[in-house]
């Protein structure tokens, strides 16, 4: 685990921490010649954020330096394949206007609790006074932009499933939605503005859907890492200050259902590589952490929680703005694309999206050609562009027909995000549940639709033959994962029929195999899950002396050492 410690505007280094053994070191700061942080806000109302509290103040530089932060510490890349550096550890020392609020224990630690989750990293905080310099932020007012009378604000990412829930906002629920957004480059903040643009276009003289942009990325050099694990902290921050200074209770940050549970397509996902800036957990710490901050108390609302992302566009559909989708972008990795091709088309986002779309009926206005690559009819590269297209599919294939309880089997995960005071805990189980089923079954009939609409090209082979098409056709029907059911905490598993009872730690080893090598071809060394797990003993087979996992559930993979699932 890399551990770093972050200066922030000067701060200095309690003793407690100054003679501890760092792997890195670094400073930011927003003012001044060695400035390498960009902190601006361009407002359309110089009092909406000129006069917020200090605690509002101080959560908005926090959040922001955690988000640079959160980029200046390499989670070891790709060559890291067992995951050794994913988790970090933060020192953050940063001056504060409200000193005895931030000194607070229970503040600190909701804190550190909700960035814990969003990372899967270690933070802990030294907070010293702002000095009366450090207590103003710097707002760019943008003075010919009325902000109007808005009675919701909404995290506009520029993307789907913002546009929908702005839409439903406005179309079915008759709200006036302020459009908050993040923008760490030029070209997104573009996007967002012009999506603005077009939803003042589509309905004239009714809102103007005003729009207020963040710009916070750090300025002196290229991130080290591009997970962006704290941005959701950052986002729903933002968005809590903004409804906090409104006076209004709740702050919209939409992502279809599927997104926000954050359930693994690949086994081999480690830890929080799928976002969780929308998983109802996340929601449930940040509520918790806002409610002692800021004195309005606002909450974070999905209002695309139960639905998948082409139910979503159903909203587009029955407010007669499908146009609008052409304007949106989804890609994760947008350097190098051109205006024609705004999408890759392989990552998870665009994926994910392209499936919606065709779900939905609208092709029309989310083209093949907008893709630089159409997995269905091009040929898919090996390596990741094809691990995640057909994981995409496999896993819609498990969730299709599972029950309830084996989706909960399946995917412990599923846990995180029931409310443990939910007095319907059962009712909101069975919603996810369901809502997973009619994703994976939604998934396989466009898989089946396109197969069907390439008949002719596969008789004549006109379709090379690593394309989606090709590699379906061609297995017959992708195969659902192998009959592997962990329990609870992994202390049961089933394999094949067989159950196995677990101590704790071997149930930590089997859990964590599950997570690296999920198809079985890849394993995990002995060393390391011994010195992950912080396991003391000489090697894994006293880990599991007596226990009939071993060799049967537990077995040897290639290589000196190494050991995987047997599956």
């Amino acid at each position: 685990m890399k551990r770093a410690l972050i200066r922030c505007d000067g701060a200095s280094a309690p003793a407690s921490l100054k003679w501890l053994d760092w792997d890195i070191t670094e400073d930011l700061r927003h003012r001044g010649s060695r400035a390498n942080l960009n902190l601006s806000v361009q407002s359309p109302s110089h009092a909406l954020l000129t006069s917020v509290t200090d605690s509002a103040a101080d959560l908005m530089r926090i959040a922001s330096y955690v988000y640079a932060a959160d980029q200046m510490v390499s989670r070891g890349g790709k060559a890291d394949v067992y995951g050794d550096s994913w988790q970090r550890h933060f020192a953050v020392c940063i001056p504060v206007n409200d000193h005895a609020l931030w000194s607070d224990s229970r503040v600190s630690r909701a804190l550190e609790e909700v960035l814990s989750f969003a990372s899967e990293d270690r933070w802990s905080f030294s907070f010293s006074q702002a000095s009366p310099e450090e207590q103003q932020l710097p707002f760019d007012v943008e003075p010919n932009t009325s902000l109007g009378d808005p009675d919701t604000v909404f995290l506009f990412s520029g993307g789907v499933d913002s546009l929908c829930a702005v839409v439903e906002a406005f179309a079915v629920h008759r709200k006036k939605p302020l459009l908050l957004g993040h923008s760490p480059a030029f070209h997104i903040a573009s996007r967002q503005r012009e999506l603005a643009r077009a939803l003042r276009e589509r309905f004239p003289q009714v809102w103007h859907f005003p729009y207020l942009s963040v710009a916070i990325h750090r300025t002196d050099s290229d991130p080290r890492d591009y997970t962006q694990r704290t941005r959701s902290f950052l986002y729903a921050s933002l968005g809590a200050v903004i409804a906090d200074r409104l006076g209004l209770p709740e702050v919209g940050l939409p992502d279809n259902g599927v997104v926000s549970l954050n359930l693994p397509t690949n086994a081999q996902l480690l830890g929080a590589k799928a976002s969780r800036t929308t998983h109802p957990r996340f929601f449930r710490l940040f509520d918790e952490f806002a409610s002692l901050v800021l004195p309005g108390r606002p909450k974070l609302a999905n209002p695309l929680w139960a639905r998948t992302r082409a139910e979503g566009l159903d909203v587009l559909k029955k407010a007669n703005a499908v146009e609008l989708l052409q304007e949106t972008n989804s890609c994760s990795h947008q350097r190098n694309l051109t205006a024609m091709r705004p999408h890759c088309g392989v990552c998870l986002q665009c994926i994910d999206r392209r499936f919606a779309t065709l779900a939905a009926d609208l092709e029309e206005h989310d083209m093949a050609d907008r893709y630089e690559l159409d997995f269905f009819r091009d040929a898919l590269p090996e390596g990741d562009a094809r691990t995640a297209v057909m994981s995409y599919v496999r896993f819609a294939i498990e969730v299709a027909e599972k029950t309830g309880e084996d989706l909960f089997a399946r995917f412990p995960e599923l846990y995180d995000a029931l409310a443990p005071n939910d007095p319907d805990q059962r009712e909101t189980a069975e919603r996810l549940t369901c809502l997973l089923r009619r994703h994976g079954a939604t998934i396989l009939q466009v898989v089946e639709n396109q197969i069907g609409r390439a008949r002719r090209e596969l008789a004549r082979q006109q379709l090379p033959p690593t394309c989606l098409i090709r590699l379906l056709a061609a297995s017959g029907e992708p195969q659902a994962a192998p009959d592997f059911r962990p329990g609870p905490g992994y202390r049961e598993v089933w394999l094949r029929g067989e159950k196995f009872d677990l101590t704790p730690n071997q149930a930590r080893v089997v859990q964590l195999l599950h997570q690296n090598d999920g198809d079985g071809n890849l394993g995990a060394s002995q060393a390391y899950i011994l010195e992950e797990l912080e396991i003391k003993s000489k090697n894994l087979y006293q880990v599991f002396r007596g226990s009939p996992a071993w060799g049967r559930l537990i077995v040897p993979a290639d290589g000196k050492g190494m050991y995987r699932l047997n599956f």
